[in-house]
């Protein structure tokens, strides 16, 4: 709307820290960040979408609207005075389930290939966290049940 776009212009001209939140629902006007930025006028493009701004995806579901939540408030308390020379904060809702409650009940084991940057270090941080879970990064893992892909700006960029 005309309204959001002088909004925008005008917290772009004073530097105020923008939160980019993703609809998914389709049917709520949400949809995949390429699209989104298609839809944003071309002036407003680069500005919007390439500066490295905080992204949370907004889910209808509880349990991901949790998480949605806690990026957008680590990225809005991380621009205050008290916490801009800190990366993250350890934030974390009321009643909210911890980590150390989970675990499978199966025994999982996740192939990671070592081409992949940064997805063994992912791996053997759940490995660390959850009961249950193995990490394999053999070539040929016959007994891994699952695959871990971590992606990030390099996942698809290697000769390798």
């Amino acid at each position: 709307s005309k309204n959001c776009l002088r909004e925008v212009r005008s917290s772009l001209e004073m530097n105020k820290p923008i939160v980019l939140v993703q609809e998914a629902d389709p049917t709520k006007g949400g949809g995949t960040m390429e699209e989104l930025r298609e839809d944003c006028p071309e002036t407003l493009q680069r500005s919007i979408f390439e500066r490295h701004r905080p992204h949370a995806v907004w889910m209808r579901a509880e349990e991901f609207q949790r998480v949605s939540l806690k990026i957008i408030a680590e990225a809005l308390l991380l621009c205050t005075p008290a916490y801009m020379k800190k990366v993250s904060l350890p934030l974390c809702i009321a009643d909210e389930p911890r980590i150390a409650s989970f675990d499978f009940s199966k025994r999982v084991t996740v192939r990671v290939s070592l081409a992949n940057p940064g997805a063994e270090d992912l791996a053997n941080e759940l490995a660390n966290s959850f009961a249950g879970l193995t990490v394999s990064t053999a070539e040929a893992a016959d007994d891994a049940t699952h695959m871990l892909l971590y992606l990030n700006e390099n996942s698809f960029v290697s000769d390798e």
